[in-house]
């Protein structure tokens, strides 16, 4: 029978040694007592560090690991089942994290219920670790190094034969949902967030609507991995005392796409305005020779950065139906306007909706 705790009072000895015999060679692991503490802000999970004693301890086995959870809010957690979020990142650490170099946790448990409402994942413990504030944002160089990572991930996967193996990596189904309920929810998310805008921004997020068929059309390509949440809330600097430069985490978004799109919501959303203006370029210039010296040999730099215009929308198509699914709180509703003030002013120094058409034209 599948063991999958749904809370931190859930995670008992036996229930944590049961889910640990899935490691190869852990069958007799037995853990005597356990300490579980909440870590991390999730939106859509719940995250806990778990420390063990163990009474048979199977080699390599560690002091501690990150369990991962379904939220225990019902907006959030059907926000995860509708998306898919849940199955998405229990099918990505299961199947699908040896195809890259990214730079994950390692997954010992990956579990999740028939319906999709329940899951479990038993990774790797990244602390202790720098963390970047989303509202407040990154420098350059830690984009920098946040944008190798994403390289690594889109040229580890491009074109990649794998890819068309596993259904749920679609992004036109899921995407296909949200941003085609803009026209529904622009006027209420207006009334919510519309505060934290200029006017200039309103009226992108209303061109938005108008314009996100365009958007849609680019899902339907199967290029590589994408990440579909690439900003600092889910980037650890200095993981593990900083043995671990930086690590990528939350992989409920993954999908199969233009990778592009990650590189222009990272600097869209985790770098103010003035520190993107100034350094996007050098950036995305810098990611392109990434690629190519990770094999990738069929993108040149101008189609890059036309599309790193054009996918700069995606930071409005994500923050307008998602702010208002999941559950609300101060902290979450200023980094959601903060994020979307920033990718607004991003589609402006762009002409995003220029180089939307241009790419679908």
């Amino acid at each position: 029978m599948t063991v999958i705790p749904h809370t931190i009072d859930h995670f008992s000895p036996a229930t944590v040694s049961a889910l640990l015999a899935d490691v190869p060679g852990w069958d007799s692991v037995e853990i005597a007592a356990l300490e579980a503490t909440a870590v991390g802000t999730g939106q859509m999970a719940g995250s806990y560090r778990l420390t063990f004693d163990y009474a048979v301890r199977p080699p390599g086995a560690p002091d501690t690991l990150i369990a991962k959870v379904a939220s225990t809010d019902p907006a959030s957690r059907q926000m995860g089942i509708a998306t898919g979020a849940y199955q998405r990142e229990v099918l990505f650490y299961r199947d699908l994290l040896d195809l890259t170099t990214v730079r994950a946790p390692q997954c010992f448990t990956a579990r999740i219920a028939e319906d999709l409402g329940d899951f479990v994942l038993l990774l790797e413990d990244m602390g202790p670790a720098r963390t970047v504030e989303q509202i407040g944002g990154c420098t350059a160089d830690e984009a920098d190094l946040a944008l190798a990572q994403a390289a690594a991930l889109h040229a580890g996967s491009w074109r990649h034969p794998r890819l068309a193996e596993h259904p749920w990596l679609g992004a036109a189904p899921v995407w296909n949902t949200l941003a085609g309920a803009l026209p529904q929810v622009i006027d209420p998310w207006l009334e919510r967030f519309g505060s934290y805008l200029e006017p200039e921004h309103v009226q992108a997020a209303r061109q938005l609507v108008e314009d996100v068929p365009l958007w849609l059309a680019t899902l339907t390509e199967l290029r590589c991995l994408w990440h579909g949440d690439f900003r600092v809330d889910n980037l650890l600097f200095d993981a593990q005392g900083g043995d671990t430069p930086i690590t990528v985490v939350d992989w409920q978004s993954v999908a199969a796409a233009p990778g592009v799109i990650d590189v222009s919501y990272l600097l869209g959303t985790s770098l103010d305005e003035s520190a993107r203006t100034e350094h996007e370029r050098a950036l995305v210039t810098e990611y392109h020779r990434r690629l190519v010296a990770l094999g990738v040999s069929d993108y040149d730099f101008a189609r890059c950065w036309l599309e790193y215009r054009a996918h700069a929308v995606y930071g409005l198509v994500l923050c307008i139906p998602i702010s208002l699914g999941v559950q609300s709180s101060a902290r979450g509703d200023r980094m959601f306007a903060a994020m979307a003030a920033r990718a607004a002013q991003q589609i402006l120094d762009n002409d995003s909706f220029t180089a939307l058409r241009a790419i679908t034209g």
